[in-house]
């Protein structure tokens, strides 16, 4: 999945320090004694930013707003169907090629629109616009608008994987006639429901005999279209299996701040928290960079790679960085910034529908971070 940049949240204050983690103020605020020497441990944030669950919605599912609400939309779902005169109507085989009135009949069936992505298991429906059209390719009107009843379609709109009834539609030939080459449309509005790996369209055509003659063609067809489109959606159910997480923000860090702690600093060690309740888990890493480009690129002097994380939620999880590293980021070009990057492989948590790995997502999802560094200075000669 796509990458995410994007500038860091909130600006570090001047007096922290990024990776090294000291107080400005004792650094540069007061006049430092001359003796004794102390060593003062500094415990301060080193980045609190939210990482995006974009990367794991599959393409067709984009994060979007109604009046203000966050929603995902969903690329439209569509597929049609074509039936020929001989399968709707068995008895008109014995009159092939003949000029005979057209015998009555009846004929069901159904038209399943399935999710174009099979990492799409769920969509929770706040809108969506349901097309349904059918165009006559007979050389008759199915619906014999002169028959005494006159024939109809009615459609079923269901769930596809619970089968649970969305909506319904009749429609007559009383009042709706479908002459040849001609089509028919209509469309349902959808509001608050559930899809399960898409939709079913169930319907039932009824043709009365009505005395009209014409030449019989077996080949002939009616053609059956579904669009369900401009869908909005609530949350959605997916498959996470091993998806990629890449986001990276920058961070403004003043260098005679990162060059003053470069000499005085002793040890540090960092804390990494993600704070959230994506279904999600699997393993992270965190890279710190002179720029975008270095990010997890492996160049020593140019990154300090923070390795063997996980996504669990509320895990307080540590390592040190060492006074090499913390001369790297003092030394880092850029005279006012660093870069900070997550890169991480996840695995849905939840299983459910029959499936597992699966993450339910809200658009208002996100994993914070807090990435904080304790580290030990030497204030004094």
């Amino acid at each position: 999945m796509l990458a995410i940049i994007r500038p860091a949240v909130s600006r570090l204050r001047r007096l922290l320090l990024s990776a090294a983690g000291v107080g400005l103020a004792i650094l540069a605020a007061c006049e430092l004694p001359e003796a004794p020497e102390w060593d003062i441990g500094v415990m301060a944030p080193f980045s609190s930013d939210p990482l995006s669950i974009v990367d794991f919605l599959p393409g067709l599912v984009a994060v979007d707003s109604v009046d203000g609400q966050a929603v995902f939309s969903v690329e439209a779902q569509q597929d049609n169907v074509a039936y020929s005169l001989a399968e709707m109507c068995p008895d008109c085989l014995a009159w092939e090629g003949q000029t005979v009135a057209v015998p009555t009949f009846e004929y069901t069936d159904s038209l399943e629109v399935t999710f174009s992505d099979a990492d799409l298991v769920s969509v929770e429906i706040l809108s969506a616009a349901l097309l349904l059209r059918v165009h006559n390719n007979l050389n008759f009107d199915p619906l014999r608008p002169n028959a005494d009843p006159p024939g109809y379609v009615a459609l079923a709109v269901r769930d596809l994987g619970s089968g649970t009834l969305i909506d319904s539609l009749l429609v007559s030939g009383a009042s709706d006639p479908l002459p040849a080459g001609a089509s028919l449309e209509r469309t349902l509005d959808i509001n608050d429901a559930e899809l399960i790996d898409g939709f079913r369209i169930v319907f039932h055509a009824f043709s009365p005999d009505d005395g009209q003659t014409v030449q019989i063609d077996n080949s002939l067809t009616t053609v059956f279209e579904a669009s369900l489109d401009t869908i909005m959606a609530t949350a959605v159910t997916v498959v996470v299996d091993a998806d990629t997480l890449d986001e990276r923000f920058g961070a403004e860090v003043e260098q005679d701040v990162r060059e003053e702690l470069a000499k005085r600093v002793q040890s540090a060690v960092y804390e990494l928290k993600l704070i959230h309740n994506a279904e999600v888990d699997g393993t992270l890493k965190v890279s710190i960079a002179a720029s975008e480009a270095d990010l997890f690129s492996g160049i020593a002097g140019r990154e300090v790679r923070l390795d063997g994380l996980v996504f669990t939620p509320n895990l307080v999880q540590s390592g040190e960085l060492s006074v090499e590293e913390i001369q790297w980021i003092a030394d880092f070009p850029n005279p006012d910034s660093v870069y900070v990057g997550y890169r991480g492989v996840a695995w849905g948590t939840r299983t459910d529908f029959g499936r597992s790995n699966l993450s339910r997502l809200t658009p208002d999802l996100a994993l914070d971070t807090e990435l904080t560094v304790t580290s030990t200075i030497r204030v004094g000669r």
